[in-house]
């Protein structure tokens, strides 16, 4: 590649943006266009003429994450990419951010051969997660509610989720041809299996579990 590659760097940290900024520099094929303290700062320097081929961005940052900043970049950015930098291991960060359009995912333990390949591989229109990033994202997450979702049955499902809803006894009775009274049996025998505070905990229970 004869180009450079362009890059802006965006830390809220100062000593953790120099540092990334250093071993940048050690890099001939490289060029830092553009350091920004929070994402926001780092969309404005792309309003204001910044070009870069790869914003590299830290994840937690104040005024706008690296997840809003993303979000902005690939939508009014054409050709922008993005590798996301942070060290919080979390798979629904990791997968929130490949929802937003990341190219690439590093943790910042990263070393600086890891760094370059992933910049190379971005920039030439690949795409790149670390193999620390790969194993978090194929972790099994653990739901401490699991064994009590276990306990449920179809139909109590069924009836969770529309209660949750905002649905009453009389509408899900419609929905599921039973009566109303029949509706209040099955949502007090779900109260009491799942060992929650009336409909509220019920409702914070199917909240929390993604079933609405």
């Amino acid at each position: 590649m004869t180009d450079k590659i362009k890059i802006l760097l965006a830390d809220d940290h100062q000593l953790v943006r120099k540092g990334f900024r250093a071993l940048l520099e050690e890099l001939d094929f490289v060029e830092i266009v553009g350091e920004a303290a929070n994402g926001k700062e780092a969309v404005t320097l792309l309003r204001n003429g910044a070009k870069p081929n790869i914003a590299l961005l830290d994840y937690e940052m104040p005024l706008m994450n690296g997840l809003e900043a993303t979000e902005e970049i690939k939508r009014d950015f054409l050709g922008v990419k993005v590798i996301m930098l942070t060290m919080l291991q979390n798979k629904a960060l990791i997968e929130e951010a490949v929802a937003k359009g990341v190219s690439g995912f590093l943790f910042k333990n990263t070393s600086l051969e890891e760094l370059s390949e992933a910049i190379q591989r971005v920039a030439s229109g690949d795409t790149y997660f670390s193999s620390d990033v790969t194993l978090t994202l194929l972790k099994p997450v653990h739901n401490p509610d699991a064994p009590l979702l276990a306990l449920l049955s179809s139909r109590e499902m069924e009836i969770i989720k529309l209660v949750a809803q905002g649905l009453s006894s009389t509408e899900i009775g419609q929905q599921l041809f039973i009566s109303p009274r029949m509706v209040d049996t099955y949502c007090n025998n779900i109260i009491q299996k799942l060992e929650v505070q009336g409909i509220a905990g019920l409702v914070q229970f199917a909240v929390r579990n993604k079933l609405v």
